[in-house]
């Protein structure tokens, strides 16, 4: 999304590390309380890799927590969801053009992917998932003219069954993203 904390170090270029599964889990281990698994996408991991930190999740403190967007989720997630007892926090930020601060390279693809998102929070919950949505408000979605819409759109999904919904608005340290993007106060 265009207001991700993370940008900045994309924008330099740097690539992803590689990442050892069991040196993870021994940090968590060491750390001792239950984690959550966000930050870019997650949901990236190969799913087997994924299941051996639900598995530890679930042996040491009996649930686990994911943050997504959801566009990648697919039946075997849902599955694992339900298998390792994982939470699942969805971000969007509403329908349509409400969402397009989450963009993906063009239009076209950002509206495919608002779909899939919403889609897999319909899944979700009826499959039992138990499913939050992370919403942020921006001018995108809480402007004046938008906000009828944004707050109809919320009533609608939550007649799913959701866990809750947080609102969160928008704060960037970077002004440009800030001026096209943060509320006004």
């Amino acid at each position: 999304c265009q207001y991700c904390y993370q940008n900045p170090e994309r924008d330099l270029g740097q690539r992803p590390r590689p990442y050892d599964i069991e040196r993870m889990i021994a940090t968590l281990a060491s750390e001792g309380q239950p984690f959550a698994l966000f930050g870019g996408e997650p949901l990236l991991i190969p799913l087997p890799d994924l299941e051996k930190l639900w598995a530890f999740g679930l042996e040491r403190f009996g649930h686990n927590r994911l943050q997504t967007n959801g566009t990648l989720i697919e039946q075997a997630h849902i599955d694992a969801f339900l298998r390792y007892r994982v939470r699942v926090g969805l971000s969007i930020d509403g329908p349509d053009e409400l969402n397009d601060a989450r963009w993906a390279g063009s239009l076209e693809r950002t509206r495919a992917q608002t779909e899939a998102s919403i889609a897999a929070l319909r899944r979700l919950c009826a499959a039992g998932v138990p499913t939050s949505l992370i919403l942020t408000l921006h001018q995108l979605n809480a402007s004046p003219a938008r906000l009828p819409r944004l707050l109809a759109w919320v009533r609608e999904v939550d007649s799913l069954g959701l866990l809750g919904t947080r609102l969160h608005l928008l704060f960037v340290f970077f002004p440009a993203i800030r001026e096209r993007h943060a509320l006004s106060v």
